[in-house]
């Protein structure tokens, strides 16, 4: 029977159901007991006699001539349920014999029982339609061909799939546990715009949009970091952010376009403090995964160790020791031509500065799988990071990379306003040269910092790719409930 012909056949026994009387998608349920409260709380339930109603949608359904074996699922667990001709009536019986199919979702009341084979089990006295379903449910989701298919349709992928809901709700705790570990520090959580007349605070492309109110041309923010900052002006001492931001780039097991990015701004630190603190969030999260004591995860098939301190290395040394090339020592021929020879595409990265970043991304970066800081960057690549205090070449940032990939970038705060429009000035001119992701010109920046910003620092968190590390998921959509999609 092909699909079509099956929700047809559905639609009818929607109808037959309302000739009956019956509403196939009533407003409530009267559920007393969620499964899993019902399975906990199972011996007590059973000698009592206690009637109780489960409410699900039924996975499994097997008839033996005056009975009917049926499994129902909600989201705390699975119970089976036992449907007798005798109990039920005839009529009601018949009914769901020939109305009900797997995939509705159902109200069943009744009391607690063991069976032979030792399962529990509800005995029905009555069953209630809550929702008809029209279409049903993939018989073998793990062997479909297309597996994107699990991702454009996510509800059928949780639906079939234990270990999807189980990464999701694990996601909701390493959520939680990031927000707590910043409340109990002292933060501030706070809220700032989506849409942005500038499209700052990073480096990237932003998407455009436009209000037709005041015939402005707008940006979905590429970070909050620069409203945060203001907030620091303002006098707020520690703050943070957990919400989206949004990047026209490309998209791959590590990327999509709109992110989970909490942002944090603490006054009167640095980035050494903040590297200190940050090992301290990722401990607190491991330990939150795997166990109070547990200071490692298992990723890709390697285990990842978070004891702590964390190595560090220089930026620039790094490159050099692995190609031979030294920022301030080889031209920007030298870095183009090396670029080449690794089949990065020249023309999308037109600075030196973006030449060393990309070739950093390409040679180094997938090797680092343990905790790692990549600290110190040129300041061409940072121009909202404080100068170094011992070398004016360099910025005092941080990226920390896990498993291969960049989960969080910090540094301390740039807050003279002259050296920020001078750097500004600089992002302009790579602009010019063609780089589009270059930071624009944001005049009310600089006048919020010329109020006095006091020394700061500042660190992103890529959210979605920690939830990744801790889920050992092999992509970023496994982690993403609606992952972005090519529409068909």
């Amino acid at each position: 029977m092909s699909l079509e012909e099956i929700r047809n056949t559905r639609i009818e026994k929607s109808v037959e159901l309302r000739n009956a009387g019956i509403v196939p998608y009533p407003p409530i349920s009267a559920r007393t007991h969620a499964i899993g409260t019902a399975c906990e709380n199972f011996d007590a339930l059973s000698q009592s006699g206690e009637a109780l109603t489960i409410a699900g949608r039924i996975i499994l359904k097997r008839e033996h001539g005056g009975s009917t074996f049926f499994h129902v699922a909600d989201e705390t667990g699975r119970m089976q349920g036992y449907a007798k001709k005798d109990v039920l009536g005839s009529e009601l019986y018949a009914q769901f014999i020939r109305e009900f199919d797997v995939g509705d979702i159902i109200e069943a009341s009744g009391t607690l029982f063991t069976t032979k084979k030792g399962e529990k089990t509800l005995a029905a006295t009555r069953i209630t339609m809550l929702a008809k379903s029209l279409r049903p449910l993939p018989e073998k989701w793990h062997g479909l061909a297309d597996v994107e298919e699990r991702y454009r349709k996510r509800y059928l992928d949780l639906i079939m799939n234990p270990e999807a809901r189980d990464n999701f709700v694990l996601r909701s705790r390493i959520l939680q546990g990031m927000r707590e570990f910043f409340l109990q520090a002292g933060f501030l959580e706070v809220e700032t715009p989506m849409l942005h007349t500038i499209a700052g605070g990073a480096l990237a492309k932003p998407f455009k949009t436009r209000m037709d109110t005041l015939d402005l041309e707008l940006y979905l923010r590429i970070a909050p970091e620069l409203y945060l900052k203001r907030l620091l002006v303002g006098g707020f001492e520690r703050v943070f952010e957990m919400g989206k931001s949004f990047r026209n780039e490309g998209m791959d097991k590590e990327h999509n376009p709109e992110f989970t990015e909490p942002e944090a701004y603490i006054a009167y630190k640095d980035y050494e403090w903040l590297m200190g603190f940050t090992e301290n969030l990722f401990l607190h999260l491991a330990r939150l995964v795997g166990g109070k004591d547990d200071s490692s995860i298992s990723f890709m098939g390697q285990t990842l160790d978070f004891t702590t301190p964390w190595p560090r290395f220089d930026l620039n040394d790094l490159v050099r020791e692995h190609t031979g090339l030294d920022f301030w020592e080889n031209s920007e021929q030298d870095f183009s031509a090396k670029a080449r020879d690794l089949g990065i595409t020249v023309e999308k990265t037109p600075t030196k500065a973006a030449l060393l970043d990309e070739i950093y991304k390409k040679v180094i970066r997938p090797g680092i799988q343990n905790p790692t800081f990549i600290v110190n960057h040129p300041i061409e690549l940072s121009p909202l990071a404080k100068t170094h205090r011992s070398d004016p070449r360099k910025v005092e940032r941080f990226q920390l990379l896990v498993g291969g990939m960049e989960v969080v970038n910090a540094f301390s705060e740039l807050n003279d306003p002259e050296e920020q429009r001078r750097r500004f000035v600089a992002q302009i001119e790579y602009r010019k040269k063609g780089d589009a992701e270059a930071h624009p010109m944001d005049e009310d920046y600089i006048e919020a910092l010329e109020y006095g910003m006091p020394p700061a620092a500042g660190i992103g968190i890529g959210a979605d790719r920690v939830v990744r590390l801790f889920t050992d998921s092999a992509s970023l959509r496994e982690v993403l409930l609606f992952p972005t999609m090519k529409p068909r």
